[in-house]
């Protein structure tokens, strides 16, 4: 069984709704939480089917104060996971998840942010791959 970290917003849902590089104030999340909650996932099925044969780790830059909710929704959606990490975000975002993909062993990482799969790509530091599209995950990594 491999590790496999899949980022949240723009991979499990169909929006991104939390952008790292954009700073909005904490009480606007607070109006945002309705429309997170009604977000319905966008890759289920094939989250459930590498789910099969991989372990499944979230690495999302949602701010950690909604990680309890957030957990509520992947329930709720019936979203296949193992551990869940918020790492927030704003400055520092890709190190903080660069921070879990090592502790936890990730071996593949998924995340829609260029930025993000270009700073993992090219790190040495690591020998996780990242890319895009989950489509592209074949059963056991």
């Amino acid at each position: 069984m491999k590790k496999i970290g899949i980022d949240l917003d723009g991979v499990i849902t169909s929006i991104g709704l939390i952008n790292p590089s954009v700073k909005l104030p904490r009480w606007l999340y607070v109006f945002l939480l309705p429309v997170v909650l009604m977000v319905q996932p966008h890759q289920k099925e094939e989250i459930k089917r590498i789910s099969l044969s991989n372990e499944i780790i979230i690495v999302s830059a949602r701010p950690r104060w909604i990680q309890n909710l957030t957990e509520k929704w992947l329930r709720f959606h019936k979203i296949p996971f193992d551990k869940i990490y918020c790492v927030g975000f704003g400055k520092g975002t890709k190190q903080r998840k660069l921070q879990i993909i090592e502790k936890e062993g990730i071996e593949l990482f998924i995340d829609n942010d260029k930025r993000m799969i270009k700073f993992l790509n090219g790190n040495d530091r690591i020998k996780t791959k990242a890319m895009a599209d989950i489509k592209k995950v074949n059963g056991p990594i």
